[in-house]
Order: structure tokens, then C-alpha cells, then sequence
């Protein structure tokens, strides 16, 4: 069997937002394991004026570019002073792809700076390491580009994930999306998102919690917690709701009217999910009756994982692989239907045993499936897979 010291990790590394913490998260389980990991870091505007500011960044990094067609601008003009900056962008990457001695390379695909057209260099150009690229989301870019008024279909693009050794996704639905792309099947491996176990406390469960995520009335389900929340009130029955989510960037003040227009202001408070109060959310959740995650687009697997890692019962969709995660012991709800979801809610409102029982089994099943050193363990058995084809 090959023998694996080191792999390099392409991510973004900023610590506030979900992308930086599982990358974080990984790189230190795999360091649990005995690996060296060498955290390589491409373009990414999530900073400003100054992307490698040692205050913002997990450690120190070696900078990897490669191009980013999202990068800021706007008309031909600008676009046109922009075109040197990527043409240089994608010769940087190649040059550093070249001198890298790492047997394996992990790129995380998210958006933007680490989405799809960046990815395009880094499986262009030949390198002797073997290339695993962890999926995280889709990038719109992958199934049409629009400019203004014109839009380009461009899911052929897709087939060039095959130049990867190994694709990682999360879930089976992104697996079966990336099968309907004409990606060989065999190149793709299931590892879903890890989660960090933190100590239980016995405090007071008065809250739910309802994950708002990224862009909150985009594919949440937003619109049918609020009418679930109208039924129950209207039964006399008005539970605090916690939203989490990235909020004061994505949806809040869209979601400000419509709670406002429910009556339901009052029940209503906010929690941001940067990771640098990581601790404030598992108190969060440890003080929420259940989570609700009716979401219909996203992987989501972040905060399902946080749920069951602090032993709260989950009210799910049957969509984007949360049954994956929470097996036979999640609530799930039917779509459009919030006469459904508010039954559901009013169940575990009323039933505190049924509450503990799932939580403590949802502890469990975390605990056996999801912490973060048994995600790494199936990290490195691809990783070595590759190593001795």
C-alpha cells in the first residue's frame, strides 16, 4: 500500500463563513491521522482590499491563482483590462501546479473564487499530483452563462470533471447530477459533511430554530414556516424562532416583512452563522426544541450535522440529501404543505420525551457517522486509493 505523508488543500480559508471552517475543520482531522497538510490558497475577494490579512486567515498561506471570470466589473471596457489580470491568473496557476511536489491535491469547489471557472484551470494543466475535487455547490455557471440579455447553455463544460483522479460530493442526489453530466460514476465517492461534537448541557429547550442559510427566501422553505407559524399561533401557540443563517448579508431584510406581515415580529430573533462564535450557536442549539430545515435547494449538510451533533430533533424536507443524514430518526415534511409542518412542529412542542429520545439518537447516529475524524478516515482511504492505482 502507498504510503502518504502530505496532501496540499486548495480552499478558501476564511474563518467566518462556512467554506474556511470545513476546510479547517478536515485539515485538522487529517492532522489527527498523522498527515502533514499543506493549505494552498487560491484568489478570492471575500477580503477586500487585502485577501492574505494575517488577522483573517487560519494560518499562513502560499497564494495559488488561478482564473476567476467573477472577479468585479462591469461593460466591455472593463472587461477588457480585466482580461490581462486572468490571462496572468491562469499562467500563475499552471506555473505553481508545475513546481508542486504534493502527491494529492484537494480543490473545495464553492463559488465564486473557488467555483467552477477556477477549477477549469486547475484540471487544465498537467501536474504529477493526483487531483481530488470536493464539491461542495454548483455554480449557476455550470448549467448557463448570462450577460445582460444573453445567455450561453453551458452544462457541456461539465465532462471536464473527468480529468479529476476523484471527485468527493456530499451527498446522492450531487452524485446522480454529476452522473446526468456524463462524469464516470466510478470517479465519485459519497463523504458527507463532518461535524465538530461539543459537551451537552442541560439547559432550558425554549426556542426553535430555523435555518435560513444563504439567502434566506430562495429554497428554504421560508414562506411555509411562516404560514406554520400562523397556524400554531392561531391555536394559542407562539414558540421564539431563532434564524440562522448569513444573515445581515442574505435575506434578512427580505424576510423582515414578511415576518412583520404574519404577526409574528415578536417571536422572531436572528443569529449570524459566522464560525468565529461557533460556541454561541451550539449554546443555541442546545437551548432550541428542534430545528426545522425545509429547504428544497443547498447541501445544508453544515447545520443538519450541527443539529444532531447537539442532540436536537430535525423537521426536514425529503430534498438535497437530508435523509441521508438523519435517517430514520428525522421528522419530514411534505412540500407546500404547512398545515403538515405545523402538525409536525406541534408534536414535539408538546412531547418532550419524543423530543429526547430523537435528539439522543440523532447524538448518536452523529457521533458514529459524522464526526469530523471519521470524515478524514474516508478522506484518506480516496486518497490512498489513488495513490496505489
Amino acid at each position: 500500500m502507498a504510503h502518504l505523508e502530505e496532501i496540499g488543500i486548495i480552499a478558501c480559508w476564511y474563518k467566518e463563513k462556512s467554506c474556511g471552517n470545513f476546510a479547517y475543520k478536515l485539515s485538522s482531522a487529517l492532522e489527527r491521522l498523522g498527515l502533514k497538510v499543506s493549505i494552498l490558497s487560491a484568489n478570492c475577494l471575500c477580503y477586500g482590499d487585502n485577501p492574505f490579512d494575517p488577522d483573517l486567515w487560519l494560518s499562513p498561506v502560499k497564494q495559488i491563482t488561478f482564473a476567476d471570470f467573477y472577479k468585479p466589473g462591469s461593460g466591455i471596457k472593463r472587461a477588457a483590462r480585466l482580461m490581462p489580470q486572468l490571462l496572468g491568473d491562469v499562467f500563475k496557476g499552471a506555473r505553481y501546479l508545475k513546481h508542486l511536489k504534493l502527491p494529492i491535491l484537494n480543490y473545495q469547489q464553492t463559488q465564486g473564487s473557488y467555483g467552477f471557472l477556477p477549477l477549469l484551470s486547475f484540471l487544465t494543466f498537467p501536474t504529477n499530483s493526483k487531483r481530488v475535487v470536493t464539491i461542495h455547490e454548483i455554480d449557476s455557471i455550470q448549467r448557463q452563462f448570462k450577460l445582460k440579455g444573453f445567455k450561453l447553455n453551458t452544462v457541456k463544460l461539465n465532462p471536464i470533471y473527468n480529468k479529476a483522479d476523484a471527485l468527493i460530493v456530499q451527498t446522492l442526489p450531487m452524485k446522480k447530477q454529476l452522473e446526468s453530466w456524463s462524469i464516470q460514476p466510478e470517479k465519485i465517492h459519497i463523504i458527507p459533511h463532518g461535524t465538530h461534537l461539543p459537551d451537552l448541557t442541560a439547559y432550558s429547550r425554549d426556542q426553535i430554530i430555523f435555518c435560513g442559510g444563504h439567502h434566506l427566501t430562495h429554497g428554504k422553505g421560508f414562506d411555509l414556516f411562516l404560514k406554520a407559524l400562523v397556524i400554531l399561533k392561531e391555536k394559542g401557540i407562539s414558540p421564539k424562532v431563532l434564524i440562522h443563517g448569513l444573515n445581515r448579508e442574505y435575506g434578512q431584510e427580505e424576510g423582515i416583512e414578511p415576518i412583520a406581515q404574519s404577526g409574528l415580529t415578536d417571536q422572531v430573533k436572528w443569529f449570524d452563522y459566522f464560525f468565529t462564535n461557533e460556541q454561541e450557536l451550539w449554546v443555541e442549539y442546545q437551548k432550541s426544541l428542534f430545528l426545522v430545515i425545509p429547504h428544497t435547494t443547498s447541501e445544508a449538510g453544515s447545520t443538519v450535522t450541527t443539529a444532531m451533533a447537539n442532540a436536537v430533533p430535525v423537521i426536514a424536507s425529503r430534498s438535497v440529501g437530508l435523509p441521508e443524514y438523519l435517517g430514520e430518526d428525522g421528522i419530514f415534511v411534505k412540500e407546500n404543505e404547512p398545515a403538515d409542518l405545523a402538525e409536525k412542529m406541534l408534536r414535539l412542542i408538546r412531547d418532550s420525551q419524543k423530543r429526547e429520545e430523537i435528539g439522543r439518537r440523532l447524538y448518536e447516529r452523529a457521533s458514529r457517522l459524522f464526526s469530523w475524524d471519521v470524515i478524514a478516515k474516508q478522506n484518506v482511504e480516496v486518497y490512498r486509493s489513488l495513490l496505489n492505482k
